[in-house]
């Protein structure tokens, strides 16, 4: 999977927002979208490393 893909691109973005607010706000509902973003990304680009 290309690192530029503009999808990936999108999805890591949303990751850090969904860290941030984890950060800020740890609760179960923040916990759950940043666990689901997660497992997104696994199942959209399997094998690539988490960025961060």
């Amino acid at each position: 999977m290309n690192e530029n893909h503009p999808v990936l691109l999108s999805l890591d973005a949303e990751l850090d927002h969904l860290r941030s607010a984890y950060i800020q706000q740890p609760n179960e509902q923040t916990r759950y979208q940043l666990v689901r973003l997660e497992q997104l990304i696994q199942q959209w680009a399997p094998g690539r490393s988490s960025n961060g």
